[in-house]
This record gives C-alpha cells, sequence and structure tokens, in this order.
C-alpha cells in the first residue's frame, strides 16, 4: 500500500522545485537592488554559486533519488541571510570555497589526482585574497583529504601548497609594479592579529538570527543523516560527514572570531545546504512535513525581518 505524499515529499521530488525557487529568488533580489541600489554584482555570484551547488549534486550524486533540493537550499539560505546587504567578499569566498569542494571530490580516492587537487587550492588561494583567515582551514583540508575523499599523498600535498600559493605569484608582481607592495603585507599581517579573539561587540541582532538559523538547520540535518547514513554509498556517506565536519570547524571559527562572520557564515551555508536538503528529501511522516513548513515560515519570517527592519532599508 503507496503512503500518501506529504507537501515535504512533492516539493523535494519535484522538477519545478528549482526553478521556482530561483525565480522567486531573483525577483526579490531585483526588487531589493531597485530600492536599496546596486547589489547586481552579488547577485551575479550568488547565481553561479547555485549553478555550482547543482554541479557538485550531479558529480557527487548528493541525492540517491532526483531532488534539486541541495540547489534550493542552498539558494535560499545564502538569500534570506544575506539581503538586504550581501557582501561581495563573502559571495567570492562561497563561490570558492563550492569551487574547492567541486574539484577536490573529483580525485576521491586518487592519490596522483596533483591536478585536481592544484586547481581546487588554487580556487582556496583566491578565496584567500579576499579573507586571509580561510588559510587557517588548511590542515583541516588536509586532513578531510587524509580521512575522507582518501586522495592525501606526497605529490597532492605539494600540489595543494603550490596551488595557494599561485594567486600571491601573480599578485605580488602587480603589487611590485604598482610600487603598493605594502598591502600585501598588510594582507598577511591581519592572519596572525589574535587582538580581536571573541570581541562580540560588532555582531548585530540581525547576524545573530541569521547565525542561529543557519546552525540550526545544520544541526537537524547532521542528526538526521547520522542517524540514516547507512542509506547512503561509502563516498556519499564521507562528502557529507566532511560537511559536517567544517560545519563545526566553522561555527568553532565564529565563536573565535565573529568579525568575519559574514564569509564564515557563507561557508557554512555550502556545507549545511547538502545536509538539510538529505533531511528534507528523506524523511517522511506527518513530524517531519509539519518541521518542514515550520521551517519554510521561518525563513520567510526571517527574510522579512532582515528586509523590513534593516538599518539600509530604514534610511
Amino acid at each position: 500500500m503507496l503512503r500518501h505524499k506529504t507537501f515535504q515529499n512533492k516539493i523535494a521530488v519535484s522538477r519545478f522545485s528549482l526553478p521556482v525557487t530561483a525565480t522567486l529568488i531573483a525577483m526579490i533580489w531585483v526588487a531589493v537592488g531597485l530600492v536599496q541600489g546596486d547589489i547586481w554584482t552579488e547577485l551575479a555570484f550568488a547565481l553561479a554559486s547555485t549553478l555550482l551547488m547543482v554541479e557538485l549534486n550531479n558529480r557527487n550524486a548528493l541525492m540517491r533519488t532526483y531532488s534539486r533540493m541541495v540547489s534550493c537550499s542552498f539558494l535560499t539560505l545564502l538569500s534570506v541571510t544575506s539581503l538586504p546587504e550581501p557582501s561581495l567578499h563573502a559571495n567570492v569566498v562561497t563561490l570558492c570555497f563550492i569551487a574547492f569542494t567541486l574539484l577536490i571530490w573529483n580525485g576521491y580516492q586518487d592519490r596522483q589526482s596533483t591536478g585536481r587537487t592544484f586547481y581546487a587550492f588554487a580556487c582556496l588561494g583566491i578565496a584567500s585574497m579576499e579573507f586571509v583567515q580561510i588559510l587557517y582551514y588548511l590542515p583541516i583540508l588536509w586532513a578531510m583529504m587524509m580521512f575522507f575523499t582518501n586522495s592525501f599523498s606526497l605529490r597532492n600535498f605539494a600540489a595543494s601548497i603550490l596551488g595557494v600559493i599561485i594567486p600571491y605569484w601573480f599578485a605580488a608582481g602587480f603589487f611590485v609594479y604598482t610600487n603598493n607592495i605594502d598591502y600585501l603585507i598588510a594582507h598577511f599581517a591581519t592572519f596572525i592579529d589574535f587582538h580581536t579573539l571573541f570581541d562580540y561587540s560588532m555582531i548585530t541582532v540581525h547576524q545573530l538570527v541569521n547565525l542561529s538559523f543557519i546552525t540550526l538547520l545544520a544541526v537537524i540535518g547532521a542528526v538526521h543523516f547520522l542517524r540514516t547514513s547507512y542509506a547512503d554509498k561509502i563516498r556519499t556517506r564521507m562528502i557529507y560527514e566532511s560537511f559536517i565536519m567544517l560545519d563545526i570547524v566553522s561555527f568553532l571559527f565564529l565563536v573565535l572570531q565573529p568579525q568575519h562572520e559574514y564569509e564564515l557564515e557563507g561557508i557554512m551555508i555550502v556545507c549545511t545546504a547538502p545536509l538539510f536538503a538529505h533531511f528534507v528529501t528523506f524523511t517522511k511522516g506527518k513530524l517531519c512535513n509539519i518541521t518542514f513548513i515550520t521551517i519554510l515560515v521561518m525563513a520567510v519570517l526571517l527574510l522579512l525581518y532582515n528586509l523590513l527592519f534593516s538599518p539600509v532599508m530604514l534610511l
């Protein structure tokens, strides 16, 4: 006897979910842009990031059935928490981190994948030019290569170092040519600036609410996946477990340096979207359906709160 599909199940497997979500989100971005000002560059980065999330889902079969919930969750989370003041720096970091994830998992169990490793860490190097503190992730990402992607080797380690360095190789030449090498020195000086640890004075209520919402979805998704991971393939389990690890690390970094909330929140969104998408796609029953609808309502209310009570929109 077939169980009646709930609203949640219909949304999860619908082929219209992503087109409808993308259309609604794009309309909201355009409306905000017309009211507030120029946010079209940030919108372009958001759309490019969403397309990369589609590719990440397709290449790695994150869902064992047809579902576009990964992209829908990502685009919704990114828009709800960043509007009406999207950060271009954070968008660049988010895009580069998705590209890194896509490339590094293409080298799964391949300890000779020096090319993929080089390009993956080159994306991380580009991100570090906007957010140098992302280099603190390097030991975590090398550990991920050891225990999750199973692609760590001396050759790939060397390729990762070269990948991170290569953007600075070109940037250094430019700064020397323009006689502005002090900017590059100051950029790296912020990497070892620990005077702002645990400084929560700059965190706004909006940022706190946004982070709480992302963390809630991360916890829901992580708990669900850990309980049901036996149903997925080993490779898929490794990917999701790496997302859980990176979510925890990003949250801890946020506790240490809350002034980087926008950039770290973007990385958390990349890791949380697949976890929550897995929850939406593979849970059933009345309670899970109520949970899904409640989270949808919370997302709408959070978006309205950020839009209507933002200092920028009130001006």
